[in-house]
């Protein structure tokens, strides 16, 4: 943990060639000393001129210790200097230690054509002297978790968690989308953490490409990436997204803190709808009653004139055969428009073995599978394809 600080603390380096009336210094301003890797300071490339200037060049010595970016265009002024009003040209720069130790940015050149006498052009250089910064490494500090966990410094994160609809009471087969706004000032976009995984076996999710962008200014810098998801659930049961803490270091308090992406419930308003309070039986609940009961009556009728089927399985196929949620399942998946959600309920619900009709449940699932994996899904008669297997079925009556 980092507790020095220097609130006001600025690092110099000034022209190591005297030009007199001119001057060329780096100001760096860190927050605290010694500084994190990762974390952003700001810098400033300050140059002070008596003469007028014709062109200009400032060339920045590349150097592996440290990223930089350029915050804003360079500033050109007039200032009063000493009661001398003097030319002066100011750069904003972000600076980045990779690592930690002793790290030293510049130096910096500035060539310049000056104007002097009698309109005479001069070529000249300043130079000024690099600037050597205490880093210290990113702390391992919790939640960090390392050597897996992702870290990157920040002045400060915010998250905003847009839904396109309640994702609690979803029509059947609807998707809901969540867009997560993470935003990070004092980083750049490629140390902002990625997109987090959300994986559920419930769920089926699908995630769209990340989008970056990049805010800059006298003030300093912000980057925000945009993480899309869509979300369905595989059943009409309700699941909860666990939340996601993204931790950071926050270069104003000097502590490992963290983020958080909330919870979010997913599952089908039907679903809740049939949950009836009270104790009293729904319609579909009345229903499968009803099935029920008729499995037993069919069951004493064939013990009764001693015809029990000994053959393994009987009591499954039969259950399989009345239950009517095979066929509601089939419904509700023709309702939603999902045509790969339909193909597996068609399957469920009429398997080779129990087609009356093998070729009618053939021609119906060939349909459905060129419209799956054909160019246009938006003519097909799901309504048909339930007709037609109901027809298929090996007893008509009650399917």
């Amino acid at each position: 943990m980092v507790r020095g600080f220097l609130p006001l603390a600025l690092l110099c380096a000034t022209a190591a060639r005297a030009e007199e009336g001119k001057s060329l210094t780096l100001i760096a301003a860190p927050a605290a000393t010694p500084v994190i890797a990762g974390e952003m300071v700001p810098l400033t490339i300050r140059g002070v001129y008596d003469t007028e200037i014709a062109l200009e060049k400032m060339e920045i010595a590349p150097s592996q210790g440290f990223d930089w970016i350029q915050l804003a265009p360079d500033d050109w002024h007039d200032e009063r200097i000493g009661g001398v009003t003097r030319r002066v040209v100011e750069r904003r720069l972000a600076i980045f230690p990779k690592t930690g130790g002793q790290d030293t940015f510049g130096p910096v050149n500035h060539h310049l054509t000056v104007i002097g006498e009698g309109s005479r052009r001069e070529e000249i250089t300043l130079r000024a002297q690099p600037v050597t910064l205490a880093v210290a490494p990113m702390p391992d500090d919790p939640p960090f978790e390392k050597p897996w966990g992702w870290r990157f410094a920040a002045s400060k994160v915010t998250i905003t968690d847009a839904l396109s609809t309640d994702p609690a009471k979803l029509a059947d087969g609807e998707t809901v989308t969540r867009t997560v706004t993470f935003r990070a000032e004092g980083a750049l976009p490629e140390m902002l953490p990625p997109r987090p995984v959300i994986q559920e076996p419930w769920l089926i999710s699908f995630a769209a490409p990340v989008e970056t962008k990049l805010e800059r200014g006298r003030w300093g810098l912000a980057s925000t990436a945009i993480w899309r998801w869509q979300f369905r659930p595989e059943t009409g049961e309700p699941g909860v997204i666990a939340p996601i803490p993204i931790p950071y270091f926050n270069t104003l308090t000097r502590r490992v803190e963290a983020v958080e992406i909330p919870a979010l419930p997913i599952g089908y308003a039907s679903f809740k709808a049939s949950q009836v309070p009270g104790g009293e039986m729904g319609a579909g609940a009345r229903l499968a009653y009803l099935g029920a009961l008729g499995l037993g009556l069919l069951a004493g009728l064939a013990l009764s004139a001693g015809a029990v089927e000994r053959r393994a399985g009987w009591w499954e196929r039969a259950l399989r055969h009345w239950s009517p949620a095979p066929l509601l399942r089939l419904r509700r998946a023709a309702r939603s428009g999902d045509l790969l959600a339909l193909r597996r309920a068609a399957e469920d619900y009429l398997t080779p073995e129990e087609a009356r009709d093998p070729a009618r449940r053939a021609a119906a699932l060939d349909r459905l599978d060129a419209a799956i994996y054909g160019p246009d899904t938006a003519g097909f008669d799901a309504a048909r394809l339930v007709r037609d297997l109901r027809r298929a079925r090996r007893v008509t009556s009650g399917a």
